[in-house]
């Protein structure tokens, strides 16, 4: 998906760097189409039983009904609107993803493009790690909404 932001200057020239290489790479690829979605029940097919998310710095989330649990309230006050990989690359069952995501607060209606560092474990084509790391206190100053209790 393209996204109607300008793209930063870090972002390197060449297209291979932005393309899956194997089958891992492919399915975090896809699952970042489908965060646009916003949809709870579709992203958390993805995960293992195991499976654990977390946005740095928030707690974790540990087991799959507790994954799909923080999913849903994520959903209830902000939007995915747009996800760019800009870089991918994996090496031993994990993979790496520098992007950016749109992301639009309910509450207030503000918008945000928000650079991520996402970490992904992979075991058998499952999700059993996700780690999303970004300047949380940022994102909350530019939505007007803070996610930290």
């Amino acid at each position: 998906m393209t996204l109607d932001v300008d793209v930063p200057k870090w972002v390197s020239n060449d297209p291979a760097d932005k393309q899956a290489a194997n089958a891992d790479e492919t399915l975090i690829l896809q699952f970042m189409q489908d965060l646009t979605t916003n949809d709870a029940d579709r992203l958390i097919t993805y995960f293992d039983e195991q499976g654990m998310y977390q946005n740095m710095p928030l707690p974790p989330a540990y087991g799959r009904d507790a994954v799909h649990a923080t999913l849903t309230g994520l959903f209830g006050v902000m939007s995915i609107d747009a996800v760019e990989t800009y870089h991918i690359a994996s090496a031993n069952g994990f993979v790496y993803t520098e992007r950016v995501d749109v992301l639009t607060a309910l509450p207030t209606g503000k918008t945000y493009t928000l650079p991520i560092l996402g970490v992904f474990q992979l075991r058998d084509g499952k999700i059993i790690g996700w780690r999303d790391y970004f300047d949380l206190r940022e994102f909350e100053e530019a939505v007007d909404m803070p996610l930290r209790g």
